[in-house]
């Protein structure tokens, strides 16, 4: 049984980077699509191809999954000794697991798979991003403003497709179920209805803003509410502001890393915060007070006589606050050793060192 290239069904090389491949997709679906090659078959089953070729190597754990059955099939999978599919036909999606839909794009329809339906409500692709932010920014929380350039609803027919003034009527094929049942072996295989991809209904005259498809690109702003405390590496979740929705199912979401600029005072881990203050071998020896930049401003920080050089102290309550707890700002204490002694700073030191009985 052949194999389905989803690669090559594309156009797109094996290490094709997701944008490449949605672009791609959106090059092929414009010229093969049923609203304008009607009573074209082969321009129908291609607009099929193309769609559920870029519908899995689109989704990251689809793709994967694909990649994997690919390998298998290189090593019989199917063949003459091999995995036959026809053999579990009967088990439906559970007979391969979460392979099911997959499987049925490589070796076609009717082994496997659920019924794919575009007239079935199906939530929208999450879109993901970055979002940088200051030191500052994430310590304190902000608000920020964002372009972003992705697909949304065509405004101007809904997402229906079809221009305002142009009737739709039920498609003769499915009788607006936008699926199909087809006998195969003894059994009855639902499959999406090639003459209305699964919409149930046929488009009088196409939507001229977005030909036919349902969706646009259009650039918009959102305002994005950065909590106080967020790590870099973070994630912000917007509900409802990423690709939309078929069948009335509501859009995905927009989820945002951020990443958080360096400061040249501080470094962070989790809520705690920390920092290094130069004393001198005086100050080390005899105590003192020194003044330590915090978040909020300078604090007083008590040095005990004899202190080493390396000594971490711990100004309590005074790190990042996260979740309503706030953590702590450790100061790593570094001792700076005079260097290019006088001959009379020498003469002190062996003093000092002979009362207390240092080796020289």
């Amino acid at each position: 049984m052949e194999q389905k290239n989803l690669y090559k069904i594309l156009g797109v090389s094996e290490k094709a980077g997701g944008d490449e491949i949605k672009k791609r997709y959106r090059e092929l679906a414009k010229k093969y699509h049923p609203d304008k090659n009607r009573g074209n078959k082969q321009a129908e089953e291609k607009f099929k191809e193309i769609s559920e070729a870029a519908d899995i190597l689109t989704d990251e754990e689809k793709r994967k999954q694909y990649d994997q059955m690919r390998q298998f099939a290189g090593a019989g999978f199917g063949g003459r000794g091999g995995f036959d599919p026809r053999n579990f036909r009967q088990g439906g999606r559970r007979g391969f697991g979460g392979f099911g839909d997959i499987f049925s794009t490589i070796f076609g329809d009717g082994f496997g798979a659920e019924p794919a339906s575009g007239n079935i409500p199906r939530k929208g692709n999450d879109i993901s991003g970055k979002l940088s932010v200051t030191f500052d920014e994430a310590i304190t929380g902000t608000k920020k403003t964002i372009s972003i350039n992705g697909p949304q609803s065509c405004p101007a027919c809904n997402g229906s497709g079809a221009e305002p003034s142009s009737q739709t009527t039920t498609c003769p094929d499915c009788g607006g179920a936008g699926q199909i049942s087809q006998e195969l072996g003894g059994f009855a295989i639902n499959r999406t209805c090639p003459r209305c991809m699964g919409r149930g209904r046929l488009v009088g005259k196409p939507c001229t803003a977005c030909n036919g498809t349902g969706t646009v690109r259009q650039k918009r702003k959102l305002a994005i509410t950065v909590p106080a405390g967020i790590e870099d590496g973070g994630q912000i979740r917007l509900r409802g502001q990423g690709a939309p929705g078929s069948g009335g199912a509501p859009a995905g979401d927009l989820i945002l890393t951020v990443q958080v600029g360096a400061d040249r005072h501080f470094q962070r881990r989790g809520r705690d915060v920390y920092s290094t203050e130069e004393i001198n071998l005086a100050q080390a020896l005899l105590g003192t007070k020194i003044k330590v930049r915090t978040l909020e401003g300078h604090a007083a920080l008590k040095i005990p006589p004899g202190t080493a050089n390396g000594t971490v102290m711990r100004l309590k309550k005074l790190g990042a606050k996260m979740n309503g707890t706030r953590g702590d700002h450790l100061v790593t204490i570094n001792v700076e050793l005079p260097t290019n002694l006088s001959t009379e700073e020498r003469q002190a030191i062996k003093k000092l060192a002979r009362s207390r009985g240092w080796e020289l």
